[in-house]
C-alpha cells in the first residue's frame, strides 16, 4: 500500500483513497477518466449498460490497476468488494500532465491484463456449467491455499457472486451447483472453503 502512496506523493500527483467493507460497492464517475489501483483486498468489477445488463470484467487484488475511460458515456463500472479493500484513485489527465509513466504503474497494469484474460476465458465458455467450474478453478488458482485436500480462499464465494461473475441468474447457479455436487466434481463450496474431489489429479487450465 505504502509504495503507491510514496510514489505518487514524490511525483506530486493528487490521489484519493477509499475504504470498502465486505459487500460494499462504488460506481465510478461517468464523467472522468480514472486510474484505479487496488492497494489491498479483493474486488470484482462489472460493466453496466443502459439496459442494466452486467458484464463481468475482472476479479482484482493487490497492485492490480483498472484504467477507466469516459469514451462510452452510456455505460459505467461498478466495483464490488469481496473483502475489506482499500482502493486508490487518480485522474488520468493529472498523470499525463506530470509526464510520468512509472514502472509501478506499468507493472500493475500488466498484471491486470492477465486478470482480464482469465475473465474472458470464463465468459467464453458456452455452457453455464463450464463457466461456473472455470470460475471456481480460476479463483482457487489465483487466491486459494491448499490444506488437507481443501482450498481456502480469503472471501466467501456466494451463489449471488457466482451468478454475476458468470453472467447468469442465481437460480441457475443453484441448480448447476447441485448438479456439480451430484456428479461429485466438487464436494463443497461453503464459507471460505472449496473442497474438490481428487484435487491433486485435476488439470486446471
Amino acid at each position: 500500500m505504502m509504495k503507491w502512496i510514496k510514489f505518487l506523493t514524490q511525483k506530486k500527483i493528487p490521489y484519493y483513497i477509499y475504504k470498502l467493507q465486505k459487500e460494499d460497492f462504488i460506481i465510478l464517475n461517468k464523467n472522468n477518466s480514472k486510474i484505479i489501483i487496488i492497494l489491498s483486498g479483493i474486488i470484482f468489477i462489472t460493466k453496466v449498460f443502459p439496459n442494466k445488463e452486467l458484464i463481468p470484467v475482472a476479479i482484482l487484488d493487490e497492485n492490480n490497476i483498472l484504467i477507466k475511460s469516459n469514451k462510452e458515456i452510456k455505460t459505467y463500472y461498478k466495483i464490488f468488494a469481496l473483502e475489506k479493500t482499500y482502493i486508490l484513485t487518480l485522474d488520468e489527465y493529472k498523470l499525463n500532465e506530470s509526464n510520468i509513466i512509472g514502472i509501478n504503474l506499468l507493472h500493475g497494469y500488466k498484471k491486470t491484463i492477465g486478470k482480464y484474460e482469465a475473465m474472458n476465458n470464463i465468459i467464453s465458455q458456452k455452457q453455464i456449467k463450464n463457466r461456473i467450474l472455470q470460475l471456481i478453478f480460476t479463483i482457487c488458482l489465483e487466491f486459494g491455499k491448499l490444506k488437507n485436500q481443501k482450498i481456502f480462499i480469503p472471501f466467501k464465494l456466494s451463489n449471488k457472486n457466482i451468478a454475476t461473475l458468470t453472467g447468469t441468474s442465481e437460480n441457475t447457479v443453484n441448480k448447476v451447483i447441485r448438479e456439480i455436487y451430484t456428479e461429485d466434481l466438487i464436494k463443497d463450496i461453503s464459507n471460505n472453503i472449496i473442497s474438490i474431489k481428487n484435487i491433486l489429479n485435476l488439470n486446471l487450465k
